[in-house]
């Protein structure tokens, strides 16, 4: 799915006054539930954790991608390679921040819910930020390039409105050496209303519209809690 090929060039997307801004959206939310023990799943490199762990709260992420593991644990937050559905424990409350949910296929999501709810102790919560319709109609379309000299980057992004699936397909370069080596992969993602958001242990109980990118609402932020 190139998630580790998405931990090389993150940096170079230049999102992060929008993800600090929705890393500070979810923090108060967690302050106001007054959640301490916090799972962050699709942590990438940490850095909701850092912040969350600098207001007191017991912090700890996992991620698929090896690129954004090693990052996190070079910055000295607890961070594991592993799936939600193998994860041992309970917490008070878990998110995933920044698109994580789109990236899970329709047909996998009660999944990934249930096994959400099987790791939270009674009344937790879960929250997680959804791209809106707008969001992928008008603000994720596109192509982009970057050139930075010794590193050069092309994206094109196209939303499919039948299949409800975003397709971006990642071209990048990176000089080593005196040589460019290049590396490439396609990246999706899937709108989902938030009616089919819905899996076993787990029932909505709040839902606010962010603008972040365009001039309407361009994400959700959902609050689960469990049954």
């Amino acid at each position: 799915m190139g998630i580790d090929l998405y931990g090389q060039i993150e940096d170079l997307l230049g999102f992060e006054e929008e993800r600090q801004a929705l890393h500070r959206l979810f923090l108060q939310r967690l302050l106001d539930l007054g959640a301490r023990r916090v799972l962050d799943i699709g942590c990438g490199s940490g850095s909701f954790i850092e912040m969350a762990r600098e207001e007191g709260l017991d912090v700890e992420g996992i991620d698929l991608s090896r690129e954004m593991v090693e990052r996190a644990e070079k910055r000295g937050v607890p961070c594991r390679r592993i799936d939600i559905c193998q994860v041992e424990g309970r917490y008070d409350a878990a998110v995933a921040i920044f698109d994580v949910m789109n990236y899970i296929e329709p047909s996998k999501v009660g999944t990934f819910l249930s096994c959400i709810a099987r790791i939270l102790k009674p009344r937790g919560h879960f929250l997680a930020d959804i791209n809106t319709l707008y969001g992928f109609e008008e603000v994720a379309p596109g192509a982009l390039w970057i050139d930075r000299g010794d590193r050069f980057l092309a994206l094109e992004a196209d939303f499919d409105h039948q299949s409800g699936r975003l397709s971006t397909d990642i071209v990048y370069f990176e000089k080593r050496e005196e040589c460019f080596v290049k590396y490439s992969d396609n990246i999706a993602q899937f709108y989902h209303a938030i009616d089919d958001l819905k899996g076993d242990g787990l029932k909505i109980v709040d839902l606010d519209l962010i603008t972040l990118f365009g001039d309407e609402a361009d994400k959700a932020l959902i609050v689960y809690q469990k049954d």
